[in-house]
């Protein structure tokens, strides 16, 4: 992808996305899907570290999809795409969304964009827990132990990624030798 296709390919989705990251994160894995030049694993490698990463989902698999095309200068048009429309609609249109939330219009429009970012989100999630969990059998591991250590335990999520982080870079030295 070329510098502006990276910008319009992230603003078109940020543009027409209700919902947050996870949601973009779910129409860039479909754009993404269809349009090929990224394999299903460096994806999924790709989500998990985005996911893991501080700030806001979508500016980290801009940043990641953008260096995987272009480097540095890819990242940047590929965030700026991801976060101008946001920006630019929280600007123009919040002062008549709050003045107008209370009309049975306004609300129901945000009650129907609820249920399609949960549309989006669930085949996402599912088809990325399916993707890594039936790769390898090793690949339970971390999962069993993240939801015991937050579910059981009740550990700070903090304390729980650097913990399989630690096992995953463990476990990544140990396969290598």
């Amino acid at each position: 992808m070329s510098l502006a296709e990276l910008f319009w390919f992230f603003f078109r989705i940020s543009a027409v996305t209700f919902g947050g990251g996870i949601v973009i994160l779910g129409m860039v894995q479909l754009e993404q899907e269809r349009r090929g030049g990224i394999s299903k694993e460096v994806f999924n490698d790709m989500t998990s570290i985005a996911a893991s990463m501080p700030g806001p989902i979508a500016v980290s698999i801009a940043w990641l999809m953008g260096r995987h095309y272009r480097g540095l200068a890819g990242s940047i048009a590929a965030v700026i795409g991801a976060v101008l429309p946001p920006f630019l609609i929280i600007l123009f249109f919040s002062p008549f969304i709050l003045r107008y939330s209370h009309l049975p219009a306004v609300s129901g429009f945000f009650k129907g964009v609820l249920a399609g970012t949960s549309a989006i989100i669930v085949p996402v999630i599912f088809d990325n827990v399916k993707s890594t969990l039936t790769d390898k059998i090793w690949n339970w591991v971390p999962y069993i132990l993240v939801l015991s250590m937050i579910g059981v335990f009740d550990m700070h999520p903090f304390s729980v990624v650097v913990t399989v982080m630690a096992l995953q870079m463990v476990r990544a030295r140990c396969e290598a030798k």
